[in-house]
């Protein structure tokens, strides 16, 4: 899978719910453009925005 396949799918798991969405979408472009800036290598790269594509996947 990759960050956007996981990215479709915490859409779909949110239901609908826009602040949800548009919270982790916010948290995952920072995570892209800090990992990005600090060189981070590939592996490290993909495993920053997964995290923050579902980090707070277990939020009521």
């Amino acid at each position: 899978m990759n960050t956007a396949e996981l990215i479709c799918a915490m859409i779909a798991y949110s239901q609908g719910n826009t602040h949800d969405i548009e919270h982790f979408l916010k948290v995952t472009a920072y995570a892209k453009t800090i990992g990005e800036a600090e060189h981070l290598d590939p592996e490290t790269q993909t495993s920053l925005e997964y995290a923050a594509v579902v980090h707070d996947i277990a939020c009521p």
